[in-house]
């Protein structure tokens, strides 16, 4: 009994050693456990402290795109600085952003890495709808245009604390530029990008740009001045004494570092060209603000889902022969020569004549729509009144109705000379490749549409051609509404009533010359007023 009681024992002390066996692995487990928790909860916060950072980055090079598509240095000069000021990586060698500094082609991505220790930062614009930033989630009409695109890529070497090795943490954001209206009245947008001369004012001229509501007024200058040459030739220009009035003449070439070719200096000060100096924009206004308003398609980046108002009357409108049931042709009941006057039942109108109308008489549309296959042609002491509800060629126009008239020319320019009148009531002007020359010392007298609930309420005319425009100015001039000719060259010249032009412009280029004294003053129910250009992520 003895030997079996020793045994016994000896056995029991043999399990002391398989404890601390069992112990020993257990510790060796958690601390394991402990090292995969602690490495992979610090790669977990890396990655999310890289994916707040990229967002920041992809969304401040997005604000300082070029909406007109052409060079986006200064986005991706934008993108590093944020890294700098919020990774704290060194400033220089800064990355060759120069790559993105010219022309946009949105078939090919422009890419721009840069290391700082373990991470590389990868910056990219333009962004292409199959770029494999898209895997994830197809292209939608909401993420504008490649051009208007800009990419962020992280790749950091994340080093493990508790265990050899380390691994790979990629992080990627993307953001689209994105212009929304706000409140910045500016009745004088200049839309060249890259041009010299784009607002000139000479002889003894004065341009003054104003608010009906007494808020500073803006003239904003989109030319980087990359097309200006050597020498003298600035951006904005007075010459001899013209001068330029107005509450923020606002350049952008002050911002892309054209400093020298923006405006002389020596035209700056009290009595001289103007005063006070120009100040930089954060970025150029561009065209989207209006076609997002009134043109909303994916082709130009609109964000949203609003229908285009143009584009529904091109479709309806810009074809050939006549529109539609419902429409007059004028040469079945008109000459397209008329000697007498004439005053037009309401309706919607054809004007089929081949080599356009052209007369000296008075001829008065009471009311409805026209499509002219080509141009209009006043002169002499003849009169063109549109949507003009009035018995009589003696009867003044009502200047204001709810009633709103389109006035669509397939080809050709409405042209008035010599001391022709021209009266157009409420109606919106398309011209689907001409342009206006409206010159002479006779009255013009033209309002957009005036019912807010009308698709063109506000808007005066709309031309993508770069043909020049010609726009007298006279103590007869009164012009009420939004004037978009976005390639054109406006030139202005006559003198008018300070409230004659209650216009907002949105042109390439504006001369006035001679003795002119103009003023552009919006109301503030017809001018699209403006916001600074942000950013928005896109995923």
């Amino acid at each position: 009994m003895g030997s079996s009681r020793s045994a016994r024992f000896r056995r029991a002390c043999g399990d002391d050693g398989v404890v601390i066996v069992i112990i020993a692995a257990l510790i060796a487990s958690l601390l394991v456990v402990a090292s995969l928790v602690i490495d992979l909860g610090g790669a977990r916060h890396a990655r999310e402290r890289d994916q707040d950072g990229v967002d920041a980055m992809a969304l401040a090079g997005a604000a300082k795109l070029d909406a007109s598509s052409n060079s986006n240095q200064g986005a991706c000069t934008a993108a590093w600085s944020y890294a700098v000021s919020n990774f704290g990586v060194a400033a220089t060698p800064a990355p060759s952003c120069v790559s993105m500094a010219g022309a946009c082609d949105a078939s090919t991505a422009r890419e721009v890495s840069v290391t700082r220790g373990d991470v590389v930062f990868t910056l990219i614009n333009p962004v292409p709808d199959g770029h494999p930033m898209f895997t994830a989630q197809p292209v939608t009409s909401s993420d504008n245009t490649p051009c208007n695109r800009f990419g962020v890529t992280i790749t950091r070497q994340w080093r493990y604390t508790l265990q050899p090795g380390a691994t790979a943490l990629t992080v990627s954001a993307m953001a689209r530029l994105a212009n929304a209206p706000g409140g910045v009245v500016a009745p004088l947008i200049l839309l060249d990008p890259h041009g010299c001369d784009v607002l000139t004012v000479g002889g003894s001229a004065v341009m003054d740009i104003t608010t009906a509501s007494g808020t500073p007024a803006y003239i904003a200058v989109d030319s980087d001045g990359v097309g200006c040459p050597a020498g003298t030739k600035v951006i904005v220009d007075t010459l001899g004494s013209g001068q330029i009035t107005s509450g923020v003449i606002s350049m952008w070439a002050l911002t892309t570092g054209n400093t020298a070719r923006a405006y002389d200096p020596g035209d700056v000060g009290v009595g001289r060209g103007f005063n006070p100096a120009p100040v930089a924009s954060s970025q150029p206004v561009t065209r989207s603000p209006m076609d997002w308003k009134f043109n909303c398609l994916p082709s130009n980046g609109c964000p949203t889902g609003n229908p285009s108002i143009i584009q529904a009357l091109v479709t309806a409108q810009g074809g050939t022969g006549t529109p539609g049931p419902g429409w007059t042709a004028w040469s079945s009941v008109y000459s397209c020569s008329p000697a007498g006057n004439i005053i037009v039942p309401k309706g919607d109108w054809y004007i089929d004549c081949p080599s356009g109308l052209s007369t000296g008489a008075n001829i008065t549309f009471r009311g409805g729509n026209i499509v002219a296959d080509k141009g209009l042609t006043f002169s002499g002491s003849g009169t063109l009144r549109v949507n003009c509800d009035v018995a009589t060629v003696s009867d003044n126009c009502p200047l204001t109705t709810t009633a709103t008239s389109t006035f669509f020319l397939r080809s050709g320019n409405i042209t008035k000379s010599g001391s022709t009148h021209v009266w157009m009531m409420s109606t919106f002007v398309y011209l689907a490749n001409g342009t206006l020359n409206l010159t002479g010392s006779s009255e013009l007298v033209w309002t957009a549409p005036q019912d807010p609930t009308s698709p063109y309420y506000q808007l005066l005319v709309w031309t993508e051609s770069s043909a020049p425009l010609a726009l007298n100015g006279s103590s007869d001039l009164s012009v009420q509404g939004i004037l978009f000719a976005p390639n054109g060259t406006l030139t202005l010249s006559g003198s008018a009533a300070t409230d004659a032009l209650q216009s907002q412009m949105w042109i390439r280029k504006v001369a006035l010359s001679g003795s002119s004294n103009l003023t552009l003053s919006p109301r503030a129910d017809q001018i699209l007023a403006l916001g600074g250009a942000g950013s928005s992520l896109i995923r």
